[in-house]
């Protein structure tokens, strides 16, 4: 029998195959760090495995009137927001918070971490400078390994954090969570090395503080959420003990700049009732044509 199709046919075919598969892998992913939606080693798509892995439900934030939905047994995660946050995001967020929610700041020194923090009424802040030890360090000096001094962290699994280019946090009157060794030091001028006005000390690296009847996690490196990290036994540990209470993992994406093409009809599909409904009926028409056309050819 002739097939159907010839070489030059086939050929076009999967060369048509191939740039539609390009085209949905394109946009549905990306390369931007951070990124929730960034599947390589600096984006953070394992933190999602994590909270179906430990039982919670993902939800992605991608505009802040999602917090409106969620308080108590519910943990946001802001990871290195790269764009400010409007009074009105600030009082959401904070009203989620005093509902009763957890939310986990991760930043280093980016100015939009610090504002929301201060907008929020938190005490703790990033201080900057990378955190380095020379003795209790995973692959170099710059990705010290702190400890977890939390019982109820510690019971849920979460004993180290592995850090990753991070910095320090001044508690403030904050709790302190987990905290580097005593031979840590803050690399002010960027050396690699201590200097003679850079001392020696256990630094704390994430703190907790109430808010309402929530509380606010503060940790001082994004970095322990990204891939590459999170493979990581200890910081997988700790992404999971952060939730250990949560019925819903909040991704905050509203300051990480716009998501793939793809993800974001995608989400309006989700959000949207109204979508939904037309896109249900469009599909009821498009069936019945289909049947249509079948029974008078």
């Amino acid at each position: 029998m002739k097939p159907d199709l010839d070489v030059p046919q086939l050929a076009l075919v999967s060369f048509a195959l191939l740039v539609c598969g390009v085209l949905v892998v394109g946009g549905a992913t990306s390369a931007v760090a951070f990124d929730a939606f960034n599947p390589q080693w600096d984006g953070t798509s394992e933190l999602q495995a994590t909270a179906e892995a430990t039982g919670t439900e993902p939800v992605i934030v991608r505009n802040t009137t999602r917090y409106d939905e969620y308080g108590a047994n519910a943990t946001a995660f802001v990871i290195a927001p790269t764009e400010e946050y409007t009074d009105g995001d600030i009082e959401r967020i904070h009203a989620f918070v005093e509902r009763g929610g957890t939310l986990v700041v991760a930043d280093r020194d980016g100015p939009h971490g610090h504002d929301l923090l201060a907008g929020l009424g938190a005490s703790a802040r990033p201080v900057g400078p990378v955190l380095r030890d020379e003795r209790h360090y995973y692959r170099d000096p710059a990705l010290p390994i702190a400890t977890v001094v939390d019982e109820n962290l510690s019971d849920a699994g979460a004993e180290t954090i592995t850090l990753n280019y991070g910095t320090a946090i001044e508690p403030d009157g904050a709790t302190v969570l987990a905290a580097s060794s005593e031979y840590a030091y803050l690399d002010s001028d960027g050396s690699g090395a201590i200097a003679d006005n850079e001392s020696l000390a256990s630094y704390p690296v994430v703190t907790t503080e109430a808010v309402g009847d929530g509380r606010i996690v503060t940790v001082g490196d994004p970095s322990v959420f990204i891939n590459v990290m999170h493979e990581r036994d200890d910081n997988r540990a700790f992404v999971a003990a952060l939730l250990a209470d949560a019925d819903h993992t909040l991704v905050d994406i509203s300051r990480a700049g716009a998501p793939p093409p793809l993800v974001a009809v995608l989400l309006i599909i989700r959000e949207s009732l109204f979508v939904q409904t037309i896109l249900g009926i469009g599909g009821l028409v498009l069936v019945r044509a289909g049947r249509q056309y079948i029974s008078s050819s």
